[in-house]
């Protein structure tokens, strides 16, 4: 007779939740982008001394993950976009595509010598945090990882303003209700760290500034620069006049603007204003207005398949030759 498996809140194995993480977890091979491949990306001997700002999407679906025939090329993890300069990790929002992040960093030195991660969020909207209970580094406590994230003030159940921090929207996500294994399991070394649109970070070689986006409960973008290089990361925005001009300048001569682009024109304004979203079209006017010398289209909406995805990018290469669909896994060296 094979014993029934008990689980109660006071007795539950994160220990083993965590091999389960390790062992049971799969990925699929990436897809290889600009010159530089992502062993080298991840190298064993990292010296700590590269120069250039190195950028892997690891999730590039929006809303909500998904999977089938029609997602082969594009991918079906949620937000999550890695940035590494020389031994500086920075990670942007952790959707589902953040598990196979931890995957390839296990396959490096990090478990064995330890780190510093820097997680940086957009927002904390689903499509956003549901990931992170699935990040195998935040279980290693010879890890440093730091969180950064707004602190908003919103209505309660009842209606009541209610104050929710970054650390405390992770921590509730992670509630007995919701999930077996709390953050109190993850035993990295987590510092949490209050961001506003008026932030401005360092950190390793590259500087970081913060600004806020339109969208339901605002999200925050990034403008990440080092070298002489810079990427604008600016996902879940809904474009109107004030916005394309603000963003415009806040990318003004980037190298490279991610941007959200999950509806077509002729969708968005049958049924999708006021969504918080964008399109392409809104994407190609910011590179134009700001000088930005490449678009990465991302956020791709759950009903837009392959064939969708490859007619929007030719499109979009019409109006923007340097217009890129993302596909999960893109690599891109600055």
């Amino acid at each position: 007779m094979i014993p029934r498996l008990k689980f109660s809140r006071r007795k539950r194995c994160p220990v083993c939740f965590f091999h389960i993480l390790v062992f049971a977890a799969s990925r699929k091979p990436g897809v290889a982008g600009n010159a530089a491949t992502f062993n080298v990306f991840l190298k064993v001997n990292d010296t700590g001394n590269s120069v250039s700002l190195q950028i892997k999407y690891y999730g590039v679906r929006g809303s909500l993950p998904v999977s089938g025939k029609g997602y082969d090329e594009f991918g079906g993890n949620t937000t999550c976009c890695f940035i590494k300069l020389g031994d500086t990790h920075i990670v942007i929002d952790a959707g589902t595509g953040i598990r196979l992040l931890g995957l390839d960093l296990m396959k490096s030195e990090l478990p064995k010598l330890g780190g510093e991660i820097h997680l940086l969020f957009t927002h904390t909207h689903w499509d956003h945090i549901q990931g992170f209970p699935f990040f195998i580094p935040a279980f290693l406590p010879n890890v440093h990882l730091h969180i950064y994230g707004e602190t908003k003030t919103v209505p309660g159940l009842d209606d009541t303003d209610e104050e929710w921090s970054i650390e405390r929207t992770l921590k509730m996500q992670q509630h007995f209700m919701y999930f077996p294994v709390g953050t109190k399991y993850m035993s990295s070394n987590k510092t949490f760290h209050k961001i506003t649109p008026q932030s401005k970070l360092t950190l390793g070689g590259v500087k970081i500034s913060c600004f806020a986006l339109h969208h339901p409960n605002s999200t925050l973008a990034y403008r990440l620069e080092a070298n002489g290089k810079s990427f604008v990361f600016a996902t879940d925005v809904e474009h109107n006049d004030a916005m394309l001009e603000n963003l415009s300048l806040f990318a003004k001569d980037a190298d490279v603007l991610a941007y959200d682009c999950q509806y077509t024109t002729a969708e968005y304004e049958a049924s999708k204003v006021g969504w918080g979203h964008s399109t392409y079209e809104s994407a190609i006017e910011i590179c134009k207005r700001g000088g930005v010398k490449n678009l990465h289209m991302i956020h791709h909406d759950p009903l837009h398949t392959d064939p969708t995805l490859l007619a929007m990018e030719a499109d979009a290469k019409k109006l923007f030759p340097k217009a890129h669909m993302v596909r999960e896994s893109f690599e891109y060296t600055l």
